[in-house]
């Protein structure tokens, strides 16, 4: 029975923190491919991939700049009305 614990205790002490998804190590936790927007397209966010509630991105509002209509350039020709008529 000793050699069985002294067996189980020299395999544990090679154990080290092995995780399967980068995103999933808790020292990645901050990067930007961890987390959302970024993440959610392969579905790899550290709070999916640890069982935690999931975070929603912020919002990051988006400046909207307004735009000019210019009208279009009008050509002028002598015999514009005849061509539309086909005289």
């Amino acid at each position: 029975m000793k050699a069985v614990l002294i067996l189980a205790a020299l395999l544990l002490t090679g154990c080290s923190d092995v995780y399967r998804y980068p995103c999933q190590d808790p020292a990645n936790k901050d990067n930007p491919e961890c987390n959302r927007p970024i993440c959610e397209a392969d579905g790899m966010c550290y709070d999916k991939l640890n069982g935690l509630p999931e975070q929603q991105a912020p919002v990051v509002p988006v400046e909207q700049t307004p735009v000019e209509e210019t009208p279009a350039p009008v050509e002028e020709c002598a015999n514009c009305n005849s061509e539309e008529t086909g005289e």
